[in-house]
């Protein structure tokens, strides 16, 4: 069964919105595989558990690491002359409330951090596509008096391009 004190992490850091509801699913099917001799289901096993998908289980578990609630352990077994991997093992690990939080909000930095730089990216993307564009129209900027004085040249009889229209 589960430990009062993973649970409670479990709940402090869905409430802080650190963990996704699915995330404390994932974690607290983990909790619930832990026996005498480790914790060491497969994603899929996790997933069927906690009703989500193995992709869910991975982000969770990735989730998981960051915060430093769970530690990993690939575990290899010999068949013939060939190691094959099996499943992980895991580990809990219970970290005080307080050093929980520390690390979701370090977590939290990161997210923030690697957002604004995928912003920043975008944006410049925009901003050199729109200086690379081409105008429609590339007529210089003239005041209201220049474009009378242009109609009166052409009602005159001028051409419009020696009027000065188009130059």
């Amino acid at each position: 069964m589960t430990s009062p004190t993973f649970s409670a992490q479990l709940w402090t850091l869905t409430q802080a919105r650190q963990l996704t509801g699915k995330a404390h699913l994932v974690l607290q099917a983990l909790a619930s595989f832990t026996g005498l001799h480790g914790t060491f289901p497969a994603h899929e096993t996790l997933a069927a558990k906690a009703g989500c998908s193995v992709r869910t289980v991975i982000r969770a578990l990735d989730q998981a690491y960051a915060l430093g609630l769970v530690e990993r352990t690939r575990r290899m077994v010999r068949r013939g002359n060939r190691l094959v991997r099996t499943s992980n093992a895991y580990r809990l690990l219970s970290v005080g409330t307080e050093a929980a939080k520390q690390a979701a909000m370090a977590y939290n930095q990161q997210l923030r951090e690697a957002l604004e730089r995928r912003k920043r990216r975008l944006f410049d993307l925009r901003d050199r596509e729109a200086s690379d564009s081409i105008p429609l129209f590339n007529y210089p900027s003239r005041t209201p008096s220049e474009w009378l004085e242009i109609l009166a040249k052409v009602d005159s009889g001028m051409t419009p391009e020696d009027a000065g229209y188009r130059t």
